[in-house]
C-alpha cells in the first residue's frame, strides 16, 4: 500500500499560494497561435492566455488582435495552440463522468502524454504555474488551495491510459505490457517485472517505447 501511495504521489502534485490580482486574466496578453476545427482545418490567429484549469474548458480566439473574440469549448475543436502550449480535445473521466476537455500536451510521440489539472478543494480560486521541470510542476493557488496534476497517455489517437487509474496501479504488469504489445521486447520486460520496468519507471517506459518507433 505504501508503494501505491508513493506512485500516486508521483503523478499528482499540489502547492499553495498567497495573493495576486483577481483580474489577472482581464489584463493578460493576447498571444499568437491557432485553432484546429473538428473538420481538421487549421486557422492561425491569436488566443487569450487563461490559467490552467480554465484553459481546459474553453479557448478565446481572435482572427486578428483587433477582431472580436470567439469562444470555443472542447467539444467544438480538435486542438489549439497558444504560444508554446498545445492543447488537444479528449474525453476525460473525472468525478462527474466522462466529458471532453482540452488537455495540455507534455510529451510527443507514438504515445503522447497530456496533463489534466483539478482542484483538491471545492472553491473558485485561481492558480498560476511557477516553474516546470520534467514531469514535476509547481502550481500555486491564489487562495492557498491545492492544484493536482493527472497524467494521461494517448496512443495513436484513441488508446487511453490514465496513470492514476486503479486498474493501472493494481495491475500494472498486465495493463502496461498489453499497452505496448506492438513493441514485444519492451512488453516482455514489463511482463517479467525486470528491474527498471515496473510502475515507478512508467515515464521511462513511455520514452523508450517512443524512441523505438522514431527509428
Amino acid at each position: 500500500m505504501k508503494k501505491l501511495l508513493l506512485v500516486f504521489a508521483l503523478f499528482i502534485s499540489g502547492f499553495g499560494f498567497s495573493q495576486i490580482e483577481d483580474n489577472w486574466e482581464e489584463k493578460s496578453e493576447i498571444l499568437p497561435g491557432y485553432i484546429i476545427t473538428n473538420e481538421g482545418q487549421k486557422i492561425d490567429g491569436y488566443l487569450k492566455r487563461f490559467l490552467k484549469i480554465k484553459s481546459q474548458r474553453k479557448v478565446q480566439f481572435y482572427e486578428t488582435k483587433e477582431s472580436k473574440a470567439v469562444t470555443y469549448k472542447a467539444k467544438e475543436l480538435k486542438a489549439y495552440k497558444i504560444a508554446a502550449d498545445y492543447y488537444e480535445s479528449h474525453p476525460y473521466e473525472g468525478l462527474r463522468g466522462k466529458t471532453k476537455v482540452f488537455l495540455l500536451q507534455t510529451l510527443v510521440g507514438k504515445i503522447n502524454l497530456f496533463e489534466y489539472y483539478i482542484r483538491v478543494e471545492e472553491n473558485r480560486g485561481k492558480e498560476m504555474s511557477l516553474y516546470k521541470k520534467g514531469n514535476t510542476e509547481v502550481s500555486l493557488d491564489f487562495n492557498g488551495t491545492k492544484i493536482q496534476t493527472e497524467v494521461l497517455a494517448v496512443k495513436e489517437g484513441n488508446a487511453y491510459l490514465k496513470f492514476v487509474s486503479p486498474k493501472l496501479l493494481f495491475k500494472f504488469k498486465s495493463v502496461m505490457s498489453k499497452y505496448v504489445s506492438d513493441f514485444p521486447a519492451l512488453s516482455k520486460k514489463i511482463k517479467t517485472k525486470q528491474k527498471g520496468y515496473r510502475i515507478l519507471s512508467i515515464l521511462a517506459i513511455v520514452k523508450e517505447y517512443n524512441a523505438h518507433f522514431e527509428n
